[in-house]
């Protein structure tokens, strides 16, 4: 009697386990969503340094790329793009959706998937099309 009920708990508990997994899936999506809003808003992003295949280009100690996501999700970079920002989870990518102008008044849209964020470090990547290597963009808050 005493091992049934032990299996019968174990059941249980392994069933409450993947109800909870499977549960909280698109929850947590929005959560991160979330979070990663939190972490990439109302913060200048400095670009440190690209790396395409085995070519690193840097950007330390010079007059550089920086790119300004605000918490209304406007968003503004030394190019002089100016517009909006959405970040959306494709798969089990985060990315960042830039929907902006140029100087000129010209519409561009552009993607980044983020591949790691932090408090002060920032790492994107992009695919340019027919490329076969991803170029990745490393960025820090100078904080």
């Amino acid at each position: 009697m005493k091992n049934f009920i032990l299996s019968k708990l174990t059941f249980l508990f392994i069933l409450l386990s993947l109800t909870q997994l499977s549960s909280c899936s698109k929850e947590s999506s929005g959560t991160e969503i979330n979070l990663t809003y939190q972490m990439l808003s109302d913060k200048t992003w400095y670009l440190d340094y690209s790396i395409t295949g085995t070519s690193k280009k840097t950007y330390i100690g010079q007059s550089t790329y920086f790119i300004n996501f605000l918490k209304n999700n406007s968003t503004k970079d030394s190019d002089g793009f100016e517009g909006t920002y959405t970040i959306k989870k494709i798969g089990n990518v985060l990315q960042i959706h830039v929907q902006a102008k140029t100087s000129n008044t010209n519409t561009v849209e552009y993607f980044y998937n983020i591949e790691s964020i932090g408090t002060y470090n920032l790492i994107l990547y992009y695919t340019l099309n027919g490329a076969t290597v991803p170029t990745k963009l490393f960025f820090n808050t100078k904080n």
